[in-house]
């Protein structure tokens, strides 16, 4: 039996709309609904969802889950460098959702403000992004978690990632040829 967790994150204010980057676990829409039914939360509809791209970003595995039993995906600022995932519409009611399953209301991850780039064209949108809490970042990148690589892959396959981000996530954790 799973019990629904309440808190802080449902009892969150309304506030103005946004578009959350997704670029980690929650690109699996089976997990993400497992997450959701578990946490007591309606999934959020991802129909105006659309793959993004932000530039200047690297992702990095440089915090512990002891869910995953290992390294996960967090954000680092790198010039030239790109992170995919999808930027999805959000209400300002979910608010409270997105951080909940992020991490930010334990304290874990911590929104950041960044500009996304629709990967098919179209102007640059705003979007809340997380990443990994400062005091809770290990010192460099950790191996990462496999069970986590194989539900990040499966989300960007989901989402119609590009086939280069794609072939990124196949190579990481792999051995080098």
């Amino acid at each position: 039996m799973t019990i629904p967790i309440y808190g802080k994150a449902h009892e969150a204010r309304a506030g103005a709309d946004f578009t959350w980057f997704v670029y980690g676990s929650s690109l699996d829409r089976a997990a993400f609904a497992d997450w959701a039914q578990a946490h007591g939360y309606a999934v959020p509809d991802f129909a105006l969802a659309r793959a993004a791209r932000l530039p200047g970003w690297r992702l990095c595995f440089d915090v512990v889950s002891k869910h995953w039993g290992g390294a996960v995906a967090s954000l680092a600022e790198a010039p030239g460098a790109f992170v995919e995932g999808l930027a999805v519409p959000m209400a300002g009611a979910a608010r409270g959702l997105v951080e909940h399953k992020e991490g930010a209301v334990s304290g874990l991850y911590t929104a950041v403000e960044v500009t996304v780039q629709p990967v098919d064209a179209g102007p640059a949108v705003p979007a809340v992004a997380f990443r990994a809490a400062p005091g809770r970042r290990l010192p460099s990148d950790g191996p990462p978690s496999p069970a986590y690589l194989e539900v990040l892959r499966k989300g960007a396959r989901e989402a119609g990632l590009s086939a280069e981000w794609q072939a990124r996530l196949e190579a990481l954790g792999r051995p080098a040829a």
